[in-house]
């Protein structure tokens, strides 16, 4: 109990040295860092902290949707879970008393129940699909129950999709509708490990909105979603469908370019930088034009056995080049060049 309000004491203590609001997510995030009960978040928050990047809302907003809010993820599956588990026993119960041998259905519900202590998403869905096809099939064989059976084929199709939305939202940043980081550490380990398999390069880009805390200070926060949103799409306007866009962490973004060089990868983020150069930020309410946003954007390509947190970093490095030769530039790993607006 002391701990615990030592923990919550510290929590309240950081959030106002930072500067922030007291809210209940970001007094969930600090109170989590304060108990170590997520090791990851605390060595992310360490590493902002040593390079000297501003923690920003946006930022620690990313960061309680990346390593806190997963939770909500987890309840709804559980409850999902839950009602599929009550519609099968329902059905079990219909099936006995109609004389049917519900033997697979019980195979089917033997398996679910045993995955309910620790519910997972992608299991959860493919026991829905195979309840979904094995109802099916009953259907076929026995039509004085389809009636009866035919709600349960809709509720499952229900549920499915259901899972599908949760699905969705596990893996998208809310914001601005590109994949999360979550998805991202997911899609960089798929990319690399086709790219050893095929002899095909990976490129990384990492992104980062200049001067973002100052536009955000000065206009708002609601601006500077909006500022967010315009980058994201115009991200997302520039790469083909074989590239992953990610929001990063508040203001930065991540592109993972598989079957590209260096010399491919910086023709792609050019054409990022000079898209979003050329336009212009306006707060519509007040019909004012706010100026232009600028990027900077460092170039890496994944080398041979390489863990991906290195790949990451040669990126990252190639970032701040670009922050410190002057924004608004790509620059590639080991390269002094850049290339300027």
């Amino acid at each position: 109990m002391e701990r615990a309000s030592l923990w919550a004491e510290q929590a309240m203590a950081r959030i106002a040295a930072e500067g922030l609001l007291p809210t209940p997510p970001q007094f969930a995030l600090w109170y989590t860092y304060y108990s170590q009960h997520e090791p990851d978040l605390n060595r992310e928050i360490d590493h902002l902290s040593a390079i000297g990047k501003p923690l920003t809302p946006a930022c620690l907003d990313a960061l309680w949707e990346r390593f806190i809010g997963f939770s909500r993820e987890r309840q709804v599956v559980r409850d999902t879970g839950e009602r599929i588990q009550g519609a099968l026993e329902q059905l079990l119960d219909l099936l006995r008393s109609a004389g049917v041998d519900g033997n697979r259905y019980a195979t089917a519900l033997q398996q679910f129940s045993g995955r309910l202590d620790k519910p997972e998403l992608e299991p959860l869905r493919s026991l829905v699909n195979v309840i979904a096809t094995e109802t099916k099939l009953v259907i076929q064989r026995n039509h004085a129950l389809e009636v009866r059976m035919q709600s349960t084929v809709t509720q499952m199709q229900e549920l499915r999709r259901d899972l599908d939305g949760v699905r969705q939202e596990a893996v998208t940043d809310a914001l601005t509708g590109l994949f999360n980081r979550r998805r991202f550490d997911a899609a960089l380990h798929e990319a690399v490990s086709g790219g050893a398999l095929t002899g095909q390069p990976v490129c990384l880009l990492m992104i980062d909105i200049d001067h973002f805390k100052k536009f955000n200070d000065s206009y708002g926060h609601s601006v500077g979603d909006h500022v967010l949103v315009l980058v994201a799409r115009t991200i997302r306007e520039c790469i083909d469908g074989t590239a992953t866009a990610a929001r990063y962490g508040g203001e930065e973004f991540a592109v993972i370019l598989p079957n590209h060089g260096l010399t491919g990868a910086l023709i792609v983020a050019e054409r990022i930088r000079m898209a979003t150069a050329s336009k212009r930020v306006v707060n519509r309410s007040r019909n004012q034009t706010l100026g232009t946003i600028t990027l900077s954007i460092g170039v890496a390509q994944f080398a041979p056995d390489e863990l991906t947190s290195a790949f990451i970093d040669r990126a990252d490095r190639a970032l701040y080049a670009a922050k410190q030769d002057g924004r608004n530039r790509v620059v590639a790993e080991n390269d002094t060049r850049t290339r300027t607006g």
